[in-house]
């Protein structure tokens, strides 16, 4: 097994070598998913549109949250948390679902992980587009800084993949992790800025949760360059890009020295 601190380098060695099994896989998830869907990759713009639609009435219209163009604000805020939800979620049974191929085709296993989070980041992009949609439709501009939103984005990938490979192995040994992260992701929900500003707690809990839950700012850059049209700052972008790289390094040590036993607990 590599050691600690060359575990992200084998990450990227490893895909790329696996690169094109990784394409098929992904091409095969999204076929799958969408095979017996009447709207196909429709859906995948129309979910997020209707569910923004619905708490934009709730918020913006009946709770009267001061954000001018809140429906956007809410949209920028919702497309990079259901991602990382959807993905964490649906980890949990991506060994369990391939455990027939471990002794068939000799993959490093995290690659059944790394396809999900994959497939969900393509439907995270395609949703992207009613967003830009909207924004036009409601006579704003789409910012130059939104350009910047592959390098944004890297923190909530390596955050999304570090604790989908951990809550990946926790779920092989202990069954009760579903039951535990659905409760944690809903209670996670509350606690990053989806559907309220920073500005809108008070200054000691947002020092707080901007410190021990990464996806606070993680969700600030992503609205950060679409609604405001405003870069990261340097120093947050950077502080969290280091907390996420540790995050991914333990997703990795984790799922590495536990892979040996998973056949012994399908």
């Amino acid at each position: 097994m590599p050691n600690t601190i060359t575990l992200i380098p084998y990450l990227v060695v490893q895909t790329l070598e696996y690169r094109d099994y990784l394409v098929q896989s992904v091409l095969r998830d999204l076929r799958t998913k969408y095979k017996r869907s009447i709207l196909g990759y429709a859906w995948t713009m129309l979910h997020p549109l209707a569910m923004m639609s619905i708490l934009a009435v709730v918020f913006s219209g009946i709770m009267r949250i001061p954000v001018q163009d809140y429906a956007i604000f809410l949209f920028c805020g919702m497309l990079p948390y259901n991602f990382f939800s959807s993905t964490s979620l649906m980890s949990l049974h991506t060994i369990r679902a391939n455990a027939r191929l471990f002794g068939q085709v000799p993959l490093p296993k995290y690659l059944f992980v790394l396809s999900l989070t994959c497939s969900n980041f393509f439907n995270f992009l395609v949703a992207l587009i009613p967003l830009i949609i909207l924004t036009l439709s409601l006579g704003r501009s789409i910012p130059l800084a939104a350009l910047a939103f592959p390098i944004v984005v890297l923190p909530l990938l390596m955050v999304t993949i570090g604790v989908s490979l951990i809550l990946a192995t926790s779920n092989v040994f202990f069954e009760d992790t579903r039951h535990l992260s659905e409760v944690a992701l809903h209670a996670l929900y509350f606690l990053t800025p989806v559907l309220y500003r920073r500005e809108d707690l008070p200054s000691y809990l947002v020092d707080i949760l901007s410190v021990v839950n990464p996806l606070f700012v993680q969700i600030e850059f992503v609205r950060g360059i679409f609604f405001i049209g405003a870069l990261p700052d340097p120093t947050s972008f950077l502080a969290n890009l280091m907390l996420s790289l540790v995050i991914l390094r333990l997703g990795l040590k984790i799922f590495k020295s536990s892979e040996e036993k998973f056949l012994y607990f399908i």
